[in-house]
C-alpha cells in the first residue's frame, strides 16, 4: 500500500484516477468497514484505485487543542487494517489550522481537486472545512468527482460509532466490542523488562509498552493472545497495578502467555482481548496468586477449546 501525505502548502497530484472513502476512521469498524467495500467495489467497476483518505494529527488536536490522545488504532495500526482490507492508497491530509481555517469551497479546490478523484465515498454525517460547513450537500454540489453516500449502520438497534467502542473498551466489554468492530480489541507494542517476579515463580510475563497512544481498557484480567515471533499464543492479560506485590504506580498492561518459554524482550507484539475474566484482586501470598493463575489458564484453554469447536 503506498502511503502519501498531502500540505495545501506543499500539495500532492495522484496521476492515477482513485476512488476514495474520506474520515478519520478511528478503529476502521464496521461503519468504516462498508464505506471501504464500497470503495473496492467502485474501484473494480471503474478500474481505478482503492484509495482512503484520512487526516492526521487527530483533529481534536487542532480544534481543540486536546494532546497525547489515546486511539482505538494509532495510525500506523489503521494502515495496516487498512492495507488488509484492500486499500492500496492511504492518503493523509496534514491537519493543521491553516487546513481547518479553510472554506468548503477552499477544501474542495485546494485539497480534493488535485487528488484526481473519480467518486469520493463518505458517511451520511460526515462534516469538513471550516466550522464542519462541509456536508454531504456541498461534497454533491460541487462538479470536480461523483459523490456516494452510505448510510447509518447500525448494531443491536444502536449507531456504530468510534465513541460507542471506546466505551465499550473501558467498560471491558470486549466480546461487544468486538461485535461492532469487526474484529477483537488489539494493542502494540515493544515487549519491556518488568520486575520479573513472575519468572521467579512460574508465570514469565510479557510487559507491553505503548506510549499512550492507545485506549486503555477496564482494569482487570483478561482471557487473551498474543502475537509474537509469526504466532499467535493464548495468554491471559493483566491491566491494572499488581496489587499483590505493589510494584507498579502507573497502569501496566502485561501477559502471560500458554505453552511459552521464549524470551521476547524488544520484541514488538500485539495484545488481543477476547473476553473479561475478573477483576485485579490482592492475593494474601504467592500461593494463592499461582492457584487463582492456574484456574485462569484453565478458563483461557476452555475458551479458546470452544471458539474452536465452534
Amino acid at each position: 500500500m503506498e502511503i502519501l501525505r498531502f500540505n495545501i502548502h506543499t500539495p500532492i497530484e495522484c496521476r492515477e484516477r482513485i476512488t476514495a472513502c474520506i474520515g478519520y476512521f478511528d478503529g476502521l469498524h464496521l461503519g468504516h468497514q462498508q464505506l471501504v467495500k464500497r470503495v473496492l467495489e467502485i474501484a473494480e467497476k471503474t478500474h481505478t484505485i482503492p484509495a482512503l483518505i484520512t487526516f492526521d494529527p487527530d483533529p481534536w488536536v487542532v480544534l481543540k487543542k486536546l494532546h497525547n490522545i489515546p486511539h482505538i488504532t494509532p495510525m500506523k495500526h489503521r494502515q495496516d487494517i487498512g492495507a488488509k482490507l484492500g486499500i492500496q492508497k492511504w492518503i493523509i491530509l496534514d491537519f493543521q489550522k491553516d487546513m481547518a481555517q479553510l472554506s468548503y469551497e477552499q477544501f474542495h479546490e485546494l485539497v480534493l481537486k488535485p487528488l484526481h478523484i473519480e467518486t469520493l465515498v463518505c458517511g451520511y454525517d460526515f462534516h469538513y472545512a471550516n466550522r464542519g460547513e462541509g456536508s454531504v450537500k456541498t461534497l454533491q454540489a460541487q462538479h470536480f468527482f461523483k459523490v456516494e453516500v452510505v448510510e447509518e449502520i447500525a448494531s443491536a438497534n444502536e449507531k456504530i460509532s468510534s465513541t460507542r467502542i471506546e466505551q465499550s473498551i473501558k467498560r471491558g466489554e470486549m466480546e461487544e466490542t468486538a461485535d461492532i468492530m469487526g474484529r477483537f480489541y488489539e494493542m502494540r507494542g515493544i515487549v519491556k523488562s518488568g520486575n520479573r517476579v513472575g519468572r521467579k515463580y512460574g508465570f514469565p510475563t510479557a510487559n507491553l509498552k505503548t506510549q499512550g497512544e492507545y485506549i486503555m481498557p477496564k482494569q482487570g484480567v483478561y482471557i487473551g493472545s498474543v502475537f509474537v515471533l509469526d504466532t499467535w499464543w493464548m495468554a491471559i492479560i493483566n491491566v491494572g497495578h499488581n496489587p499483590s506485590f505493589n510494584y507498579q504506580q502507573n497502569t501496566s498492561i502485561e501477559a502471560y502467555l500458554l505453552d511459552f518459554d521464549k524470551m521476547i524482550y524488544d520484541k514488538t507484539v500485539t495484545f488481543r482481548f477476547h473476553r473479561f475474566l475478573r477483576e485485579e484482586q490482592k492475593f494474601a501470598g504467592m500461593q494463592e496468586l499461582k492457584e487463582q493463575l492456574l484456574k485462569d489458564c484453565d478458563r483461557a484453554r476452555n475458551y479458546f477449546r470452544q471458539r474452536k469447536e465452534g
